[in-house]
């Protein structure tokens, strides 16, 4: 086995950094936590982002940072030769996804967005499920995330922190829902119409934000996320031979081992999958790739195709944008 990548975290009090991705990291035989960067926590490594640059010992870096300095801090660690790991979205625009892609790509290291979901064996599965054609033809498909976010001060109420509801989970709401008309992210463009609905809240941000996706042949989806709705994830897939559903399809765990199966003639079965943590399995990957020995599953083209429905969908509900992140 290779030596384990040596990893800096960018903003280590990021609740996702210290209740997942970090203590994946640590679990990891292909990665070792090398570094944590804080500029409010006194046990960190380091108290500012540039020296955890400098660490010969950091060989990439997780950036768990706001959405608005992820092109910053993604630009400087290329610029040092470390490889990114970047906290999804990868970005509050197209445009500064792309630019960030394309600095990674002069620099020659890797960039990899961190969306886990698609690596739990159950999400495998449902994609198989999908391809394989047991549901026929898809013609509806909905997904949910919404959860309430009580706490004012929080970076996701302010939109020159790249905030709001559909920047912050729609990128769980949208990819399953292309994924099961057969559109690659980078042909998310090929969406016929888009619909939206929101309220603001915060500063101004998308408290709670809904849309409608038409695929043509009268084949459509629909999705809703927000920060002020009960917490709840949903994703239904429907064709014309059967539908699937899934609980808790966003944030599985070991424990989500399940896919509801409801067939024509009226039949409902579960199906069994595997559990595991999709964290740990997604730092193993972002490793692999680092070493040589894997191409990522989601390369930053894929991110950069998503974030142009996401921007259409912002657009489509007229919401005001800060500038790009610079």
């Amino acid at each position: 086995m290779s030596r384990p990548v040596g990893i800096g975290v960018i903003g280590s009090t990021s609740t996702v950094a210290r209740l997942a991705v970090v203590p994946a990291i640590e679990r990891s035989r292909a990665c070792v936590l090398a570094a944590t960067a804080s500029r409010s926590d006194a046990s960190a490594t380091y108290r500012s982002y540039e020296a955890i640059l400098e660490d010969p010992a950091v060989e990439a870096v997780y950036i768990p940072l706001p959405n608005s300095l992820h092109r910053q801090w993604t630009e400087r660690a290329a610029a040092a030769g470390r490889h990114v790991l970047c906290e999804k979205p990868l970005a509050p625009t197209a445009g500064d996804a792309l630019a960030m892609a394309q600095a990674c790509e002069a620099a020659g290291v890797r960039l990899m967005e961190a969306y886990m979901t698609h690596f739990h064996p159950r999400d495998r599965r449902l994609r198989r499920l999908v391809a394989s054609g047991l549901l026929g033809e898809v013609i509806f498909a909905s997904s949910a995330f919404t959860g309430v976010l009580d706490r004012p001060d929080d970076h996701r109420w302010h939109p020159e922190m790249g905030g709001g509801a559909l920047l912050d989970v729609g990128i769980y709401c949208l990819s399953p829902l292309l994924s099961a008309f057969g559109v690659g992210p980078r042909e998310a463009g090929s969406v016929e119409a888009v619909s939206t609905a929101l309220r603001t809240g915060g500063s101004g941000v998308d408290a709670s934000f809904s849309g409608w996706l038409g695929f043509g042949g009268g084949r459509a989806a629909s999705f809703q996320c927000s920060f002020e709705a009960p917490e709840r994830q949903q994703l239904e897939l429907v064709g014309t031979s059967a539908a699937l559903s899934l609980e808790r399809p966003f944030t599985p765990g070991p424990e989500d081992r399940s896919i509801r199966l409801v067939r024509r003639d009226g039949t409902v079965e579960s199906l069994s999958t595997e559990g595991a943590d999709p964290y740990l399995a997604m730092v193993d990957h972002f490793a692999a790739v680092v070493r040589g020995r894997a191409e990522p599953e989601r390369p930053p083209e894929d991110s950069v195709g998503l974030q142009r429905l996401v921007d259409r969908l912002l657009r489509s509900a007229s919401v005001d944008r800060p500038g790009e992140a610079r």
